[in-house]
């Protein structure tokens, strides 16, 4: 306290007051105040009161007590050895100080305006994933028709659906792959749910195993499956992910569904690059469709 009673009074030699009490301290008060703005405060609410208290406290109470304490200082400086300049300088920082911390009070008041807080939504991310994808009840109520990409939490909202629709006895598949460890599960759900699994239209990559995991699989006239080998779309690779262990998972899978072995020799011998559509007739004999239908 007395250090500040001592500055307040004008005590100290005017280049102490000046370039510590004023300069230095005003400097670091004016780099501390982003810290009550966002990102650093993401609620709006919370920065306004931390806003206002710091511009109390530090415009409002600190400021005044470092200008007063340098005008004081000035006066013993009366005299001295280039004293004049002194002066000078010392008022020219009081001027610029000024200067900085009315641009830093319109910064604040223009950082608390509501478009600078960005609402995040905490489902964001489960929404994104979601939209990639598209889940219906036919008209009859008998079946779920699947269209898009298979992504993680598909298997959770397909879940869901199943639950509120018993009567559901299978599901049209339409989609070009995705998640393959998101895909393996919904096809162990398929499995243990007993369900029908149908393609009218395309079915590729992961979207193979789930119809894979059908009870009865059906394929449309116009309808065609892809296979091919695992692959990561990544410019880089990622460590300790054993491509060719799940890859045997999935193709373990599918001979537990009584799939052929020359046939999955065949399926995960292309690149991931490439995709192989087998004929209707390879995909009878090797077990993988029950039988053609027409479109339903």
């Amino acid at each position: 306290m007395k250090y500040v009673r001592n500055h307040w009074h004008g005590a100290q030699p005017l280049l102490w007051s000046l370039w510590i009490n004023l300069v230095l301290l005003r400097t670091a008060i004016l780099f501390s105040d982003r810290f009550t703005l966002p990102p650093f405060i993401p609620v709006r609410s919370d920065a306004i009161v931390a806003t206002v208290i710091f511009c109390v406290l530090c415009h409002g109470i600190i400021y005044p007590w470092q200008i007063v304490g340098v005008l004081r200082a000035i006066k013993g400086q009366e005299g001295g050895i280039n004293s004049d300049v002194w002066v000078w300088v010392t008022y020219l920082a009081i001027t610029t100080s000024l200067a900085f911390t009315l641009l830093s009070l319109l910064v604040s008041y223009q950082s608390l305006t509501t478009d600078k807080f960005i609402v995040e939504d905490p489902l964001a991310l489960e929404k994104a994933r979601a939209s990639q994808y598209s889940l219906s009840i036919s008209p009859n109520g008998k079946r779920i028709l699947f269209n898009g990409i298979v992504e993680l939490g598909l298997r959770q909202n397909l879940s869901n659906l199943l639950d509120q629709n018993p009567s559901v006895t299978g599901i049209v598949l339409n989609s070009d792959g995705g998640q393959v460890y998101e895909g393996r599960g919904i096809a162990q759900m398929i499995k243990s749910r007993g369900l029908n699994t149908y393609v009218f239209g395309s079915c590729k990559s992961a979207c193979a195993t789930l119809f894979i995991g059908g009870l009865k699989r059906q394929l449309g006239k116009a309808g065609k499956i892809g296979f091919h080998q695992y692959g990561i779309d990544l410019r880089f690779p990622v460590p300790l992910y054993d491509l060719e262990g799940e890859q045997e998972k999935e193709i373990a899978f599918y001979r537990l569904q009584g799939i052929s072995d020359d046939f999955l020799r065949r399926a995960f011998k292309l690149t991931h690059q490439e995709i192989w559509f087998p004929s209707h007739a390879e995909l009878l004999s090797a077990g993988v469709i029950h039988n053609v239908i027409e479109q339903q």
